[in-house]
């Protein structure tokens, strides 16, 4: 059980599981606290067993102060620190990114079944890009904010060429924890001007309208 700690409250609450399941679920906290994210359709044996062992996970993660949702309905495990220290360690152009790409996914998921997961291309997401007048990326920074929403478990990437306008993108359902719905209506009305602005202002007025409802 390394790297979950041995302290009080620590071990004794996977205590119950058998060996093999308690270093599962050992990889799988540790994999939550750093991604905050898991969703079934990317790892349903990792998602399996954590609903299973739903009751010792949401121990762990009170003990730990951070709050802990499994969301059936969406089949997605959701974490977050006390600090929400994912969102504030974004960049600006990362949360740019983000925030745009959250605004596809709600329009999107709209008109689908949430058996179906909201496809995006290269295309569309640079033309949000161009409604709100901000500049697009280059590759590079392109190739890097792809694999930072791999990482959490946002999305996939269908096709491997992010040099075409016809590359698609799976998004997962994860994306309505990162933002929530009161911040969506707010979105399409900050962005152009978060735009212009510095790091952390737009996200730091939806923490707080948050924090007043």
């Amino acid at each position: 059980m390394e790297g979950i700690g041995t302290g009080q409250g620590g071990l004794f609450i996977l205590d119950a599981l058998g060996e093999a399941d308690k270093q599962k679920m050992s990889t799988a906290l540790n994999r939550l606290l750093l991604v905050n994210f898991l969703v079934k359709e990317k790892d349903r044996e990792t998602y399996m067993l954590i609903r299973r062992n739903r009751e010792a996970a949401q121990t762990f993660f009170r003990f730990l102060g951070w709050e802990f949702v499994m969301d059936e309905r969406h089949e997605c495990i959701y974490v977050q620190g006390p600090d929400s220290s994912m969102r504030r360690s974004l960049s600006r152009e990362e949360t740019l990114w983000m925030l745009i790409l959250r605004l596809i996914y709600q329009e999107k998921r709209e008109a689908l079944s949430l058996s179906e997961f909201p496809m995006t291309t290269i295309y569309e997401i640079r033309t949000k890009y161009e409604t709100f007048r901000i500049p697009w990326v280059n590759m590079t920074k392109l190739e890097k904010l792809v694999r930072l929403c791999a990482r959490y478990q946002l999305l996939d990437a269908m096709d491997a060429d992010l040099r075409s306008d016809d590359t698609r993108f799976r998004l997962f359902h994860s994306w309505i924890y990162l933002v929530n719905m009161d911040e969506v209506r707010a979105i399409a009305e900050r962005i152009e001007r978060y735009a212009t602005k510095k790091e952390g202002d737009l996200l730091d007025e939806v923490d707080e309208e948050a924090a007043s409802h």
